[in-house]
């Protein structure tokens, strides 16, 4: 069997649109698939394989959303092209990594409260309790660092009044 050819109308939505985000790059020319694949390693610590890349983007293997969300982020590809594709959930998943990913840069010691947080909360999701248990302790550890900064807001505002 040959392979399609670039923007092979054949090829379902969902690879097209990757094919041709990966190939249309106006001046900066296409990216080989090898540059691709190589690229997921900023976006996840589980790459896939240049040959699964190129199976997916020529229909010959459908994407899973995951590895589509990866590709989407690689070529640049929108939630709105991706939910254009036929591909809701992936689009979806796509709109929700990119707001992740937009999360402003946090300085040092507030770096350190996430990953204090993020700590607590995986020893949390350690205990023998079920989902919903471990759902309501993740509840209230959340809410009570909300009202510890609160509470630092609040002396704050009286620490300004007080200013000279």
């Amino acid at each position: 069997m040959s392979q399609p050819s670039p923007h092979d109308a054949s090829l379902p939505a969902d690879a097209a649109l990757i094919q041709r985000l990966r190939t249309n790059r106006g001046l900066d020319g296409p990216l080989t698939v090898a540059k691709c694949t190589e690229m997921l390693g900023t976006f996840t610590a589980r790459p896939f394989s240049d040959r699964s890349w190129s199976a997916y983007e020529q229909g010959k293997r459908a994407i899973p959303d995951r590895e589509y969300v990866l590709m989407a982020l690689v070529v640049g590809a929108t939630p709105e092209d991706v939910q254009a594709a036929g591909r809701d959930e992936a689009a979806k998943l796509l709109s929700q990594e990119l707001d992740r990913r937009r999360t402003p840069e946090l300085s040092g010691a507030s770096a350190r409260t996430v990953e204090r947080v993020e700590a607590a909360i995986a020893r949390i999701r350690e205990l023998p309790f079920s989902e919903e248990t471990q759902t309501q302790m993740i509840e209230v550890l959340l809410r009570q660092v909300d009202a510890l900064l609160d509470l630092h807001d609040k002396q704050m505002d009286i620490m300004r009044h007080q200013a000279p």
